[in-house]
């Protein structure tokens, strides 16, 4: 028979075994959240990362475009100083001259049909080439011009503008053909008589041969510039 002493070691073994196992347990728990709140703890510092480089690529694209558009307006500044002034190209030959609008500045570039062609006529005469030559050189780098033929009064008006026509056409047609201007860079129209910068009469009504010279007239306009 057991002693009263033995029977009391055997209640307090099976009564510290649970007791033991709980504890295990509830270690075990306490680890498992250790761990859980490690993870927790090493996905936020990666999320921060992350973020970080985000931020980081942000920053570099919003350099990269700045300096993209910096980089563009460097080339539009570039364009821009590149072409030509009609004003200066002008100078250059007493053939030509200059329109000035209501401010004073320069909004055409002005050869007289006379210097360009016979009356009534719209082939280039020789004369004139050694102009246009001079003007070609200065051409390069326009984004655009303009050509336009203008008449003086005398004449049916659907004549002029179809004269004028004809001769801003001549004047692009050699452009296209003895310069590096694309076809699509010059364009031309003819107004005929509607745009007179000089009187083609005098006060008194009589005829005004000067004016009407002037009228006789083929500009040359930058429209890029307006």
């Amino acid at each position: 028979m057991r002693t009263p002493f033995l029977t009391l070691l055997c209640l307090m073994a099976a009564t510290a075994g649970p007791a033991i196992a709980q504890e295990d347990t509830t270690n075990a728990e306490a680890m498992s959240e250790e761990v859980m709140e490690e993870i927790a703890d090493d996905a936020m510092a990666d999320d921060a990362m992350t973020d970080d480089a985000m931020t980081d690529d942000a920053m570099t694209d919003d350099a990269m475009t700045d300096d993209a558009m910096a980089d563009d307006a460097m080339t539009d500044d570039a364009m821009a100083d590149d072409a030509p002034s009609l004003e200066d190209i002008a100078a250059s030959d007493p053939n030509l001259g200059v329109t000035t609008n209501e401010a004073g500045e320069v909004d055409a570039m002005v050869m007289l049909s006379d210097v360009l062609f016979g009356f009534g006529d719209a082939s280039l005469q020789a004369s004139a080439l050694d102009t246009l030559r001079g003007v070609a050189d200065k051409l390069d780098g326009v984004a655009s011009i303009e050509i336009t033929g203008h008449t003086d009064a005398i004449g049916d008006e659907a004549f002029n503008v179809a004269l004028g026509q004809r001769r801003a056409d001549a004047v692009r047609d050699w452009l296209v053909a003895n310069t590096d201007l694309a076809a699509d860079v010059v364009t031309a129209r003819g107004v005929g008589e509607v745009d007179p910068i000089a009187p083609n009469l005098t006060d008194d009504g009589a005829d005004n041969p000067e004016g009407r010279a002037q009228n006789r007239r083929v500009e040359f306009t930058l429209p890029d510039e307006g």
